[in-house]
């Protein structure tokens, strides 16, 4: 529906054109009337007008001259021009401002209609083209945005060559002389009340208020993966990086600043070097990565120095295997990644790398054999396939294939033990359940890892281990209350609870009454 606004000195004529379009069946739902164009121009300026009748010959202001000035601040209103002259003598003028057509006083209704009808319909191609090109550029802008996490995702991880860039520069960047990565980690910890999707808002909230404030002083590409923003600044740096530095963090802390008003979160951020070739800049972001984290324990460690990005890693690979053995795949990769970033940050000759990563191997399978009992030598082919790589990238992939081939390797052979292991779980739990037994105990009892016995539990029975536990511990309850004469404490303590009150009420929602009238009522039945 739109709406109109009727402007001529004569009363008459208002009323006469009012009068129709009330009576027809136009997509009009509102209507004003002006009686000069001064009057005219204040109207439209609050009621903004689809459509403008304007008498061309008005005391003061024309009609040519509103609608010069109607058009200048909407150029898709459309104006129909009233005159009682049958030679266009105005005509020339009118083409100029814009107008839609014009009625001859006295106009039929059904030209009136028509015309006005014409204007209603060009309203509604000029609607149908805003539409379809609101979703054109919305396209467009998700592409653009898609390609640029990919490309911005590939300098990251060292997955791209200078001969690779070329189209997407032409595409997305000017030009690219020198660039350094920066890494901010949006971190929530373990905080209550916080759920994934506030956490999402939050994320994608601080890369837009972060990226309107940088786009005034500099080029750059973001992009959030998971938790972290990645910033990749470029161009003619020379002496202002420092410069820009500076502008980065005071940004980050002014919308850190924002942010937390709304939603506690930690920021962690790092910068690294500045370097003249792309397939290079992955360098920049590992450090920015160990920047972050060095400025996460100095906050953990209340400001306490520390030594080098990664200083143990042996517990970063016991952690590695403990992520294969539960099938956490994520965690797998971002450590994976995390001690690549240290074996590869750690030195610039390709040999050396190679060599680093072998000794990694080597030695992740021994752990891995060791805790699993597997007896897998390192495969003949890997210290081959070493030789071949020739960047950070080609180890990243290579690395996430060999783990994953694990990964499977170990699921299958978990797949082949579960159902004899979770029948001596279910065994554990019904000869245990009178001892305050907790998922811990049973996972420790048939050598399964907390978070994997869990998983595999709940798949397995269709209810998590507290629900199962509980409900074994009613079954014998009620076998209590039914053939014997024991009290509820000694009850409560027999199925493994210390509280009476507690026991009562997790038997009442478990059986819809409290356990003495259940008593009652078998007692009653015998």
């Amino acid at each position: 529906m739109y709406k109109i606004l009727i402007v001529d000195d004569e009363l008459i004529e208002r009323e006469a054109l009012k009068f129709i379009i009330k009576k027809s069946s136009l997509a009009i739902s509102d209507l004003m009337e002006a009686a000069n164009g001064q009057d005219a121009i204040v109207v439209a300026k609050e009621f903004h007008p689809d459509i403008v009748i304007l008498d061309i010959k008005m005391p003061g202001l024309s009609g040519l001259e509103v609608g010069h000035i109607l058009k200048k601040s909407n150029p898709n209103i459309k104006i129909v021009f009233v005159t009682a002259f049958d030679s266009f003598e105005y005509a020339k003028e009118a083409i100029k401002v814009g107008v839609e057509e014009f009625i001859v006083k006295p106009a039929p209704i059904n030209k009136t209609i028509e015309i006005l009808q014409s204007c209603i319909d060009k309203l509604d191609e000029d609607k149908k083209k805003k539409s379809q090109d609101e979703k054109l550029e919305g396209k467009i802008n998700e592409i653009s945005q898609y390609l640029e996490n990919e490309f911005l995702s590939s300098v990251v991880n060292g997955e791209i060559y200078e001969q690779q860039t070329d189209d997407y520069l032409k595409f997305m960047l000017s030009e690219f002389s020198e660039g350094f990565g920066v890494m901010v980690e949006v971190d929530f910890f373990s905080k209550t009340g916080v759920n994934q999707l506030q956490r999402n808002m939050v994320k994608k909230r601080f890369v837009e208020e972060l990226s309107a404030l940088l786009d005034e002083n500099m080029k750059f590409l973001i992009s959030l993966i998971k938790n972290t923003v990645y910033i990749l600044v470029f161009g003619y740096l020379k002496e202002m990086k420092k410069h820009l530095v500076r502008t980065i963090e005071d940004k980050i802390h002014m919308v850190s600043e924002h942010i937390n008003e709304q939603i506690e979160a930690n920021i962690f951020y790092g910068f690294g070097d500045a370097y003249n070739q792309i397939s290079m800049l992955w360098k920049s972001f590992a450090q920015a990565k160990a920047a972050s984290r060095n400025m996460r324990r100095d906050i953990e460690e209340n400001g306490e120095e520390l030594d080098a990005p990664i200083t143990n890693m042996e517990l970063k690979e016991n952690e590695l295997c403990l992520s294969i053995f539960n099938g956490q795949q994520e965690e797998m990769i971002q450590i994976a990644d995390h001690i690549l970033d240290y074996i590869v940050f750690a030195s610039n000759d390709i040999n050396v790398i190679r060599l680093k990563l072998y000794d990694f191997f080597i030695l992740l399978n021994r752990y891995l054999n060791k805790e699993s009992q597997r007896r897998h030598a390192v495969p003949d082919y890997l210290f081959d396939d070493l030789k071949n790589i020739e960047s950070r990238g080609e180890a990243r992939n290579y690395i996430h294939r060999y783990l994953f081939s694990i990964l499977e390797e170990i699921e299958l052979e978990k797949k082949k033990k579960t159902p004899a292991i979770l029948d001596k779980a279910i065994d554990y739990i019904q000869e245990n359940h009178d001892k305050g037994i907790i998922l811990e105990d049973v996972a420790s009892e048939i050598g399964f890892s907390t978070y994997y016995f869990g998983k595999v539990f709940k798949k397995t029975f269709k209810s998590s281990f507290t629900d199962y536990l509980s409900n074994v511990r009613m079954t014998h309850a009620k076998r209590l209350l039914k053939e014997t004469n024991l009290n509820m404490k000694d009850i409560t303590y027999k199925i493994g609870y210390m509280d009476p009150n507690y026991f009562t009420r997790v038997f009442k929602k478990s059986e819809g009454i409290t356990p003495t009238d259940y008593r009652n009522q078998m007692n009653q039945s015998k």
